[in-house]
């Protein structure tokens, strides 16, 4: 049965949101998070409430985060006397967040990498989200790819992505200027450990060269006096051949727990 809201918005680009408004596509972003009738699910940028209705028909609660007053009052009007919904006002990049098991949402594009990561440190089984296509298709690029780079090393070592349905803007009112697609973003269960800090310290520097081999990057960010002993600790050497974009995030983190003992003759990655 159609879940969107059926109430016309005057003008609903004030809001600075665009509204996912068709049925089967909200159906299959229910459908690929897999929900269970014990769950509790996050929503992240609620708007009008069209996920909202699809997902507390498959959940037992639902928690919808809305930062824009006028939108909360929207949802708080429709879901009136929903007891499995849980309408939260408040910016959530910055509020205290109960418990959730999973995550379902279309959030705004402008904070989805800043989202991810806020997520990233939750515990939670999956999130399943329609992001921009541009910005989907960097966070499961492949490596030496065109799209691959920081941002997706950054969060496949801590979960793993599985593009899905593409979204056509034609499913949004108003109608955005850019495709979207759904994505799932399941956790691992074992994060290869790394000096955190470090990793992401190395990676913006190496990635700020991303078609030059490692071992020239490397050469360049050490002391003159260490370059050759630093080039002698790494294994295996075939990596110093290869280009920045084309290291799998499982070689990124390999080479940080190589390189973090030696972290202060890189000059270069500490400035």
């Amino acid at each position: 049965m159609p879940v969107r809201n059926t109430g016309r918005i005057v003008n609903p680009r004030r809001y600075g949101q665009n509204f996912l408004t068709d049925d089967t596509m909200l159906q299959r972003i229910v459908n690929h998070a897999a929900l269970r009738s014990g769950e509790t699910v996050l929503e992240v940028g609620a708007g009008t409430g069209n996920l909202t209705a699809a997902i507390k028909q498959h959940t037992n609660k639902v928690i919808a985060v809305e930062k824009d007053h006028r939108l909360v009052g929207i949802l708080r009007n429709r879901f009136r006397g929903d007891d499995n919904v849980e309408i939260i006002e408040g910016d959530i990049l910055k509020i205290a967040l109960p418990a959730f098991d999973k995550v379902v949402a279309s959030p705004p594009y402008n904070i989805s990498s800043k989202l991810i990561f806020l997520l990233l440190e939750k515990k939670f089984s999956s999130m399943t989200m329609v992001l921009q296509k541009e910005f989907a298709s960097r966070l499961g690029a492949e490596a030496g790819s065109a799209d691959y780079g920081r941002l997706t090393v950054a969060v496949n070592h801590k979960a793993n992505v599985e593009l899905l349905d593409l979204v056509p803007r034609t499913a949004f009112r108003p109608i955005p200027e850019v495709d979207s697609q759904i994505v799932r973003i399941v956790p691992k269960a074992r994060i290869v450990p790394v000096s955190e800090v470090f990793l992401h310290q190395m990676m913006r520097y190496l990635f700020s060269q991303r078609r030059r081999t490692l071992g020239g990057v490397l050469r360049r960010a050490t002391e003159s006096t260490a370059k050759e002993a630093l080039e002698e600790i790494i294994e295996p050497k075939d990596l110093l051949e290869r280009r920045i974009f084309q290291l799998t995030t499982q070689e990124f983190e390999h080479l940080s727990n190589l390189l973090y003992p030696q972290r202060k003759i890189l000059t270069q990655l500490n400035k």
